[in-house]
């Protein structure tokens, strides 16, 4: 290294001078500011590498919390629905086909098809049995308070699962929607924060390859629930100061968009279906005491008006529910009606409360849905004997 002196005498070091004898400092400059530039792109990607491993690790976790809570497949976030709907799971499995070995029956509704509130299921198969027709099968995706909603969600998440027969039995749990003032009702049911969430699930279900979008937008739902928790009706039983407004039957235009949704889809899906009036019983000295002191003709009491409004307001709007599914019915050819509405009506020795069957509600259920349905199998049978007859003779 070289020392020069100024005019003054001080010594410096000029830029160079540090340079061997025979070496370019301006190559060397040049890798210097080659570097710094390096640098700054190499900060850069460890930007981009640091969010793209925190996204990773959001996913996981997104992953493992859907997983471990709600038993949706790690790998497989695309089974979201599982979360709210377990009841797909069977069918998924199983994977029902048109032209398979199996007569493969849907059931969409509530309660009063679910095997711990009826024998409709168990019934049907003993008598279809009966009949000859031992190889059906019954996918029961009837789940206690579900509505019309539930059942079009779940029915279009099935995907490529086809059946033979759709049966439909929905009315009264859609009545509990009318009891919100009237700026708070949805027609898509989201003022229940249930709807809120499968609505939105929804269209992710057999679609989504990643859980940290669908996961995102469940946490700003949770949290604007949290803030605004009076916009919300309550899951369970309406609130007492809601009530007087289930007088209006507003879920009528919700479960008509529902049950059209329905009958729609299984025209595409090439799926027979059947529909039929929801069926209710009160006695005429029925009231909330005569109830809980299980005086009245029911059967077990199982569960009185105050779980889906005032007695009234749910009648009239099962009504008007009812007339809808007879209008659509009488709309869509091909389509298999029951009237268990009428059929039904007046027999206290059906129902254990006002609308969950007995045993015997059951059986006479069931009775009323194989008069429309067993001369469709039976010329199912015909036809596909007739073609296997030809095929032989080819």
């Amino acid at each position: 290294m070289r020392l020069n002196r100024d005019k003054n005498g001080a010594l410096f070091l000029r830029r160079g001078d540090d340079v061997p004898d025979g070496s370019d400092g301006g190559a060397e400059m040049t890798r210097d500011r080659t570097i710094r530039r390096g640098g700054w792109r190499i900060k850069v990607l460890l930007l981009l590498l640091s969010a793209f491993l925190c996204i990773v690790s959001a996913e996981v976790t997104a992953r493992a919390f859907w997983s471990l809570s709600y038993g949706v497949p790690f790998r497989d976030p695309g089974r979201i629905l599982y979360a709210y709907y377990p009841e797909l799971r069977r069918v998924d499995g199983e994977r029902p086909t048109h032209g398979d070995k199996f007569y493969d029956i849907l059931f969409l509704g509530g309660s009063t098809l679910h095997r711990d509130f009826s024998q409709v299921e168990q019934v049907l198969l003993e008598e279809l049995a009966y009949k000859g027709h031992r190889n059906v099968r019954i996918f029961n995706l009837a789940m206690t308070s579900h509505t019309s909603r539930d059942s079009w969600i779940k029915y279009g998440a099935l995907g490529a699962a086809r059946f033979e027969l759709v049966l439909f039995y929905d009315g009264i749990n859609e009545t509990r929607a009318n009891n919100a003032p009237p700026e708070i009702f949805r027609e898509d049911y989201s003022h229940y924060s249930w709807y809120e969430d499968v609505n939105m699930l929804a269209s992710y279900h057999g679609t989504a390859s990643f859980a940290l979008p669908y996961t995102l937008r469940h946490l700003v739902n949770q949290m604007r629930r949290h803030l605004t928790k009076d916009s919300y009706v309550p899951i369970n039983m309406p609130r007492k100061d809601w009530v007087q407004y289930g007088r209006d039957s507003r879920s009528a235009v919700s479960f008509k968009h529902n049950l059209s949704a329905i009958i729609e889809l299984a025209r595409r899906r090439g799926d027979g279906l059947l529909l039929t009036t929801f069926a209710t019983y009160v006695p005429k000295d029925y009231s909330l005491e005569s109830f809980l002191k299980k005086s009245l003709d029911y059967g077990l009491h199982l569960y009185s008006f105050r779980m889906w409004g005032a007695r009234e307001h749910v009648l009239e709007t099962v009504a008007v529910q009812n007339e809808i599914v007879r209008s659509l019915a009488a709309q869509h050819e091909g389509v298999l009606f029951v009237d268990q509405a009428n059929l039904m009506a007046g027999f206290p020795r059906y129902f254990n409360d006002p609308c969950h069957f007995t045993v015997v509600g059951s059986s006479i259920f069931v009775q009323h849905l194989l008069r429309v349905l067993l001369p469709r199998l039976e010329n199912g049978k015909a036809a596909g004997a007739t073609a296997g007859d030809a095929q032989g003779s080819l």
